[in-house]
């Protein structure tokens, strides 16, 4: 029997319950979001998170940078947002323009204010099951999967995709999942094989 899965409609209704939580408990939490450049698809990306931000009641900080920002002034900006207590999240909206290290620009956001999940502590707190930020499109996978009831215990899991930000999270969570997980990628032999036996197949 297959389901038809509705995101938009189980991502309202999180954001509803966040809402809802911010305004009885009077939390106070600021996300700071930094572009650098103008790319398209980074810019709707970014223009979503401050629409989610305002709707559920928290304050988003905003930060453009132009395209030709030295890395320098990129690091030493995430340093002040480390610094500051009143900033609880940070978010550097990737891609970077090629001049910037990517790896750099990541390992220099404080893992207690790492949403994204993708600082190598948060990566490595997720590996050994510890609680920590994780990368949000994996997180979605599992709210998925909780919100229809879908079993993973026992269940064969096959991942198409090893990224950092997508496939290999998905790996770990799903394990703690209890299910039983193949990673296939782009040296995968059998692929259609593999695929048709999966209980669970994620496109990563």
């Amino acid at each position: 029997m297959s389901i038809r899965i509705d995101g938009k409609q189980i991502s309202a209704q999180i954001k509803d319950e966040l809402k809802e939580r911010v305004k009885k408990e009077n939390l106070e939490v600021t996300l700071a979001v930094i572009q650098v450049g103008n790319d398209p698809a980074s810019t709707v990306y970014v223009g979503n998170k401050k629409k989610a931000c305002e709707y559920i009641g928290i304050r988003s900080l905003a930060y453009e940078l132009p395209e030709e920002t030295p890395e320098e002034e990129l690091l030493q900006l995430i340093e002040e947002l480390n610094d500051r207590d009143d900033v609880n999240g940070i978010l550097v909206q990737l891609p970077l323009p090629a001049h910037m290290d990517e790896d750099k620009v990541i390992r220099t956001i404080s893992p207690k204010k790492d949403v994204d999940g993708f600082h190598p502590q948060s990566v490595g707190a997720l590996s050994i099951g510890q609680p920590g930020f994780v990368s949000c499109t994996p997180a979605g996978v599992i709210q998925l999967l909780k919100h229809y009831d879908i079993p993973t215990d026992g269940k064969e899991c096959v991942i198409v995709g090893r990224s950092n930000i997508v496939g290999k999270p998905l790996f770990h969570l799903m394990l703690g999942a209890n299910a039983t997980v193949t990673v296939c990628h782009s040296h995968t032999k059998n692929l259609a094989e593999i695929t048709r036996r999966a209980d669970i197949l994620i496109a990563a």
